[in-house]
């Protein structure tokens, strides 16, 4: 091969190796959503309704892009190495699907989160009214965001007024998530062990010793943050994934061109 065909083989292997380690960059992302239990506790509260789980299934799409980023990468890498035309293809093939699927989930992420800004209002006081005491996933995922956000609530703290848990606490107001604490840090990690500053004036709703703003704004904030991150890294990825194809493409082509000579 040429001068120009052993520029072209060096910068796409190069480049996929690059295309690797953002494969892995999401991999561990998506593993990341998964496993963490305060990124979970977010999602368990963010959800529509208790028979939606787009952010999971969002989270093991992570994954399952992650995988075929790396098989892509070994076609890449193979095919630049053996100077193969079919390999090649089949690597600029699976690089423009790879491109079209990140448009299509832009386009599905835009769709659902005017959706869920839509429900949120609702989605969060019925949450806390229909679920928090009796679903134990439910209420650890509410304890967590409580702790965590300083807040009460999905609006406000009278969402628990007329609640599951205000029917089977007749002397609570408010679960001690929401009462200011002496033990933060470790009661984030293990919600059972808040301690509240003044747990009688907590419970009657005394100022200064609960928190009286709802968790609303917090919770779109944080997933506003962390859509900004995954579009930055997407948007990263899709300008290394142009530049990886414009290579094979002239590689491709010199390829075809020496093959004739």
């Amino acid at each position: 091969m040429g001068f120009c065909g052993g520029c072209f083989k060096a910068l796409l292997i190069f480049f996929n190796i690059i295309f690797w380690l953002s494969g892995a960059a999401i991999l561990g992302v998506g593993v990341w959503m998964i496993v963490d239990k305060n990124i979970n506790s977010y999602f368990d509260v963010l959800n529509v309704d208790t028979h939606d789980q787009y952010f999971k299934y969002a989270a093991y799409m992570l994954i399952a892009f992650g995988v075929f980023v790396f098989l892509v990468g070994f076609f890449g890498c193979c095919g630049a190495i053996r100077g193969s035309k079919c390999l090649l293809g089949l690597y600029i093939f699976c690089l423009v699907l790879v491109f079209a699927g990140e448009i299509a989930a832009g386009v599905i992420s835009i769709i659902y989160k005017s959706e869920v800004e839509k429900k949120v209002d609702d989605t969060l006081k019925n949450s806390i009214k229909e679920k928090y005491s009796v679903s134990t996933t439910i209420t650890e995922a509410w304890d967590v965001v409580q702790i965590q956000l300083d807040c009460c609530g999905g609006l406000s703290p009278e969402d628990y007024t007329g609640s599951k848990f205000a029917e089977r606490n007749t002397t609570q107001l408010i679960p001690p998530s929401c009462c200011v604490l002496t033990n933060k840090n470790e009661a984030e990690e293990k919600p059972r062990s808040a301690i509240a500053k003044n747990a009688t004036a907590c419970m009657e709703k005394e100022a200064d010793y609960y928190h009286e703003k709802g968790c609303k704004e917090g919770l779109i904030d944080w997933a506003k943050m962390h859509t900004a991150i995954l579009i930055g890294v997407a948007m990263g990825i899709g300008a290394i994934q142009i530049f990886g194809l414009v290579i094979a493409i002239c590689l491709c082509r010199q390829v075809d061109r020496e093959e004739k000579y």
